[in-house]
């Protein structure tokens, strides 16, 4: 492998560390690792100690890994050998970044249990809703995503129009030295085939549009009314991201399909592809860092409304503090209380039916198209 090829990978793997080891900083202040607290438990010394050890932990687990790759790629290995242990290496570090996490989770409830505080949250802990917070703007309009389907639709007008001058043997898949690896015989399914993985994402993109304007609602305790309104900017601008990366995504597709009509080098592609994925995965963390989950850093000027209301806490529905698991709640999409964005309600149903529909919709157009 060349250089170039090395700091691609580098550069998609670094991101990943960052934002897994800064992920309790970013959570709520009213959770830690998966555990409900009262608002201001987190800056306690055994709870601060905790986070501190899970993000060294991270970090050097990570800082091992980048030097691990770096003497992977010095290596003289085939290109199946470089993909297939780059991923062990990611889903290694995401394995035992989990098992870091859950230490910590088990520790933190152990804790809590031993509290003074925690009797009272236990007594006198209400759910405490805000009526009218659907009634507000809490997403973008979906218009935002007609220029996604506009741009889908140009596509294949274009490569209609022009089918006689794409190629007879069509590149379907590229090693990181931009050499082609799988190309199939012109046909409409193999031109147009990018188009239809586009829309296809699309869709998720909507779905995810969706369950963002959706999701349950999560009051705190001490600023009832501000954390409702940050949690609304929280939304209103993941709602925008979404948008944005959902339409770069489909550029990348549309401009792959193009390419083929223009005199550009398989390395040249890569590159532009791996530029846009590295401003997508940028974008995610800066805005993780400044929103927080749920707008918990969103600072608001106005933040009126104060109150001492101790907010129940649901541990219980909570697996391992990151899978909710709630028959009696009708919610289907809610915050997740570690990390940033949102998870569903796996004791409903239809859960896992979106789970299904959405894993058709992005797998069966790969498996014809392959």
């Amino acid at each position: 492998m060349n250089g170039m090829e090395l700091w691609i990978l580098l550069a998609l793997f670094v991101p990943i560390i960052a934002i897994v080891a800064i992920t309790p900083l970013i959570t709520r202040k009213v959770e830690a690792f998966g555990v409900t607290v009262p608002e201001g438990v987190k800056q306690e010394p055994f709870v601060k100690k905790q986070i501190k050890t899970y993000i060294t932990l991270c970090t050097a687990l990570g800082l091992v890994l980048i030097v691990a790759l770096l003497l992977l790629l010095q290596s003289n290995q085939d290109e199946s050998f470089y993909a297939i242990a780059y991923s062990c290496l990611i889903f290694g570090y995401i394995i035992a970044s989990f098992a870091f996490y859950y230490a910590s989770h088990v520790q933190i409830k152990k804790w809590k249990q031993t509290q003074s505080w925690y009797d009272e949250q236990l007594a006198s802990q209400k759910i405490v809703v805000q009526t009218g917070f659907y009634n507000k703007r809490m997403t973008i309009s979906i218009a935002w995503y007609i220029p996604h389907f506009l741009l889908v639709l140009g596509t294949v007008i274009i490569s209609l129009l022009n089918y006689d001058k794409f190629p007879d043997i069509i590149p379907m898949q590229f090693n990181f030295d931009g050499e082609v690896t799988r190309s199939v015989e012109k046909s409409l399914s193999a031109v147009l085939g990018s188009s239809g993985i586009a829309l296809t994402m699309i869709i998720v993109f909507i779905f995810s549009h969706i369950s963002i304007a959706k999701a349950k609602q999560v009051v705190e305790s001490k600023d009832p009314e501000g954390s409702v309104e940050r949690n609304r900017r929280f939304r209103y601008s993941w709602s925008i991201f979404t948008a944005i990366t959902g339409f770069l995504i489909v550029l990348i597709m549309c401009f792959g399909q193009l390419s083929f009509l223009l005199n550009i080098s398989n390395n040249t592609k890569m590159l532009i592809v791996f530029a846009v994925v590295g401003v997508i995965v940028l974008g995610a963390i800066v805005l993780s860092i400044k929103t927080g989950q749920g707008g918990s850093r969103i600072k608001l000027n106005d933040s009126t409304g104060k109150s001492n209301v101790i907010v129940a806490d649901q541990d219980q529905y909570w697996k391992a503090g990151i899978f909710y698991w709630n028959s009696n709640d009708p919610a289907i999409f809610v915050e997740k209380r570690f990390g940033v964005g949102w998870s569903m309600n796996f004791a409903r149903p239809i859960s896992w039916l979106l789970i299904m529909g959405i894993l058709a919709i992005v797998l069966i157009p790969s498996i014809f198209l392959s």
